[in-house]
């Protein structure tokens, strides 16, 4: 028996793909489960090939489904594209003459039934639209999962009451129609899973919007954007509810007028960020070194796909770490931090506006479409767990013994006081060139003269000094799983991949009795190389088999590890078509590996 849901809804734009699957994700986590929802699209307003997984169980599922159980198949490209990843037992339901696909092409492998569902006659009982259909296969996804039908007649009586009761009933009564048809046509699933229809619903977010969420509860004040997929989710979350939290939100012309707007913002005091992909990322870098250069605490989400050029802009790619790394001319100081999981954003989304704020640099969020445009159940957040942190700001004015105000202070931690227009005897030059204490440029006509290079140098270390200061600050990485003494392989991942190789993990451990660690990197700048390296070579010296998994072409941070480490990882799994890697591929590639 299965202890898990697994369910796609396949179709073009325009099908309601997306809309059927968030309501099936909710009906699963009002039942009580745990639920991880995940959706694929194109470029195109309507038609391309899109779908909405979900997969739901009573434990924290935080990773995509090797194999789907239940498919509705709304368009022939469904057989094509989705049918291939059935389980062996798995049920596609279709409606060959409501939606013109002709059963003679319906090609599966052996085991997988195949169901010609008459969901358009059945919806037309109650309307006259087509896309109620959708409400009549998932009443038989219901039924075929054996869930509660009352929690789905109440979500949509919640979701359509704003549009009467009218609508309500040709909702409710159409998914009875399916739920029915089900009832009597079909065996359902049989599975291993407990349903609580009184269950309290759980907050069920995305990456992206949890990123969103975590700003406005860490106190965002001034939120730019310029839409570009797939970060706009994160414009459109604060443009929603951010003006509840007092947050000025403006789409700007383009990423240029963002990336400046935002750095100007922050030099007037307010907490700021900008969200973008990696096109968009391409014409922010030269406000992000200004940023730098004038201290300004600025936070950027960049949240990448497919590339190079615009590549694939609605598909998976961990591919822009070098060009995060490599954003602005020059060197200058500022994090990169890897979002992990869902909930991880909105601790992140604290976490790096009190980074900013406190360092008086910009923290880059290294995001990814997988990331970003998955959906799961999550606690609720606690809104007093971080407090904010501003740093050295003067709010009042200057005291008198730091008149005259010097901005930028030599200091040993690399970290002046900051003042905001307006404070009494704070004003300075906020300009791009070098400058000194004061904030005087030095590079019209003082540059290369003695006292020059003197004040260069200073301030060069000054600011650099505040990766030392925040790297002693940041917790360093751990292996979790067996120590080096006792272990087969060690995983090293970056960022979106943390829970799908746990998951992997899993499979290694119960299905093949490998005995496995894992090392996910989330501090990418300032890296902890000594115990990065402490940790690879402790498993290497143990017989540990290393390996090394990227969503890119070249294992990027693979390469990063070396530069900072010194240390290879010869061995690699990398996958760049587009698609999220799923547990059971890094399985095959390890056991793979192991067996060479």
């Amino acid at each position: 028996m299965k202890n898990e849901i697994s369910f796609r809804i396949s179709g073009q734009n325009g099908d309601g793909i997306f809309s059927s699957g968030e309501v099936f994700s909710k009906i699963c986590s009002r039942s009580g489960l745990h639920v991880h929802g995940y959706r694929s699209y194109q470029s195109v307003i309507r038609g391309g090939h899109v779908n909405y997984s979900v997969r739901a169980a009573n434990w924290d599922v935080a990773a995509p489904a090797n194999y789907i159980d239940v498919l509705i198949a709304l368009r022939p490209d469904s057989f094509i594209v989705d049918a291939p990843h059935m389980s062996d037992d798995g049920i596609i339901l279709y409606d060959s003459k409501g939606f013109r696909i002709k059963p003679e092409n319906v090609k599966v492998k052996e085991g997988v039934r195949v169901v010609d569902m008459p969901a358009v006659e059945l919806a037309a009982q109650f309307s006259n639209l087509k896309i109620v259909a959708n409400t009549v296969f998932l009443g038989a996804v219901v039924a075929i999962f054996n869930l509660d039908m009352s929690v789905f007649e109440k979500m949509l009586a919640d979701n359509f009451a704003s549009k009467g009761e009218e609508v309500v009933r040709v909702n409710v009564e159409s998914a009875r129609a399916g739920y029915n048809w089900a009832k009597e046509n079909l065996e359902p699933l049989q599975l291993d899973i407990t349903i609580d229809p009184n269950a309290e619903p759980k907050m069920f977010i995305g990456g992206n919007e949890a990123l969103a969420l975590g700003m406005l509860i860490g106190g965002l004040q001034f939120y730019a954007w310029y839409p570009m997929t797939p970060a706009s989710p994160v414009g459109h979350f604060i443009a929603k509810y951010g003006e509840l939290a007092g947050v000025v939100c403006k789409q700007m012309e383009d990423e240029i007028n963002v990336s400046n707007s935002v750095v100007g913002a922050a030099v007037a005091g307010a907490r700021a960020a900008c969200a973008t992909s990696g096109g968009g990322f391409a014409l922010m870098t030269e406000a992000i070194g200004y940023a730098s250069m004038v201290e300004a605490p600025v936070v950027y989400i960049e949240v990448a796909r497919g590339g190079p050029s615009t590549g694939l802009p609605t598909k998976q790619e961990q591919g822009d770490l070098r060009q995060l790394l490599g954003a602005s001319q020059g060197d200058y100081p500022r994090a990169i931090i890897a979002q992990t999981s869902v909930e991880d954003g909105i601790i992140l989304g604290q976490e790096a506006l009190n980074i900013a704020e406190k360092y008086q640099m910009p923290v880059i969020i290294a995001s990814d479409l997988y990331m970003g445009e998955h959906f799961e159940t999550i606690p609720e957040p606690d809104p007093e767990a971080i407090p904010i942190e501003r740093g050295k700001l003067i709010l009042d004015e200057v005291p008198e013994e730091m008149r005259p105000y010097k901005r930028y202070l030599v200091t040993e931690d690399g970290i002046s006081p900051r003042t905001i227009p307006g404070v009494k005897y704070g004003q300075y030059d906020a300009g791009s060139d070098e400058h000194d204490e004061f904030g005087k440029l030095i590079s019209d006509v003082r540059a290369g003269y003695p006292e020059s290079i003197k004040i260069r140098i200073e301030q060069m270390n000054k600011r650099m000094r505040k990766m030392e200061t925040l790297l002693k600050e940041l917790p360093a990485p751990t292996a979790e799983g067996h120590p080096p003494e006792d272990a087969d392989v060690l995983l090293v991942t970056w960022g979106s991949l943390l829970d799908i190789t746990r998951e992997a993990r899993r499979e290694l451990e119960t299905q093949h009795g490998k005995r496995t660690a894992h090392l996910n990197i989330r501090y990418i700048e300032p890296f902890h190389s000594k115990e990065v390296k402490e940790i690879l070579e402790s498993y290497q010296k143990a017989g540990a088999k290393i390996i090394l998994v990227e969503n890119n072409y070249t294992g990027q941070m693979g390469q990063h590890i070396r530069m900072k480490t010194g240390f290879e990882i010869k061995d690699k799994y990398l996958r760049y078509d587009g698609e999220t890697i799923l547990p059971r591929e890094i399985t095959s590639a390890v056991l793979e590996i192991l067996n060479r």
